[in-house]
């Protein structure tokens, strides 16, 4: 599904204002100088970071989001080491990372207990002691409360772009993540760009605590949003941000 959007990817995911001043607190906090984007995307919070100056290595799924990263950090002269991997396996990336970060509700396309357990080692393992895992997923506390099917669509009226966002839940426990990207004529005309369909693991509070604890986490904190509101199963679809500070002593 990523690989056909990759084209209108920027527009629809582009670097929040509100991600942005959080990260920055946290990497001055930490002292951070050098950061792990794990589902990194295009790279737009990896680019971010860079101009920071900070050093950055980012991993993605797709060879096509990292192709366009790799573009974009060659046109402005950013030294990012962006390449294709897996977040299960981190063992060809040397050397640790003051802090790790994981957003764009990406850990929920891990479907099993153990494959999201290994990620989040893998995680804790590029980490310094002392460094900070940060994880971004939607709220599914709220999302499964509620049977919520349908998710407000993303829509950049500049680039004439609108993203739809549709749940089907499964017998087995899943989610089916639908998509449909339309475009916006001059003409007042729209045309669908095409559709997609991903399944995700609704990972609960709970859940996650529990995996956190399971990888070797031990100084958890859990936030409703980037403005470190506290969680709350009522709130916004995107709003179970949790911070795992430092490996397991």
């Amino acid at each position: 599904m990523y690989k056909e959007l990759s084209q209108y990817y920027d527009d629809i995911f582009p670097a929040g204002e509100g991600q942005l001043k959080f990260f920055r607190q946290v990497f001055g906090d930490l002292g951070a100088s050098r950061v792990l984007d794990l589902a990194c995307g295009s790279g737009n919070y990896a680019l971010e970071f860079a101009r920071w100056g900070l050093s950055v290595v980012g991993v993605d799924y797709e060879q096509e989001m990292i192709k366009m990263a790799r573009e974009k950090a060659r046109r402005e002269g950013l030294a990012v080491d962006f390449r294709t991997g897996d977040m299960r396996n981190l063992e060809d990336i040397d050397g640790k990372f003051d802090a790790v970060i994981c957003i764009g509700n990406s850990l929920v396309h891990l479907l099993t207990d153990k494959d999201i357990v290994t990620a989040l080692t893998q995680m804790k393992e590029r980490l310094y002691h002392g460094g900070t895992l940060i994880l971004q997923t939607i709220n599914y506390d709220r999302i499964l409360k509620g049977s919520i099917t349908q998710l407000p669509d993303i829509v950049n009226n500049q680039a004439g772009i609108i993203f739809t966002r549709q749940y089907d839940f499964r017998p087995d426990g899943l989610i089916d993540f639908k998509t449909t990207l339309i475009k916006n004529g001059s003409d007042g005309s729209q045309r669908s760009l095409g559709s997609g369909q991903v399944p995700l693991r609704p990972i609960t509070k709970a859940e996650l605590e529990n995996f956190l604890h399971a990888a070797g986490f031990d100084d958890i904190e859990i936030f409703g949003g980037f403005n470190r509101k506290p969680h709350a199963g009522t709130a916004s679809p995107r709003s179970s941000r949790p911070s795992a500070g430092g490996p397991a002593s």
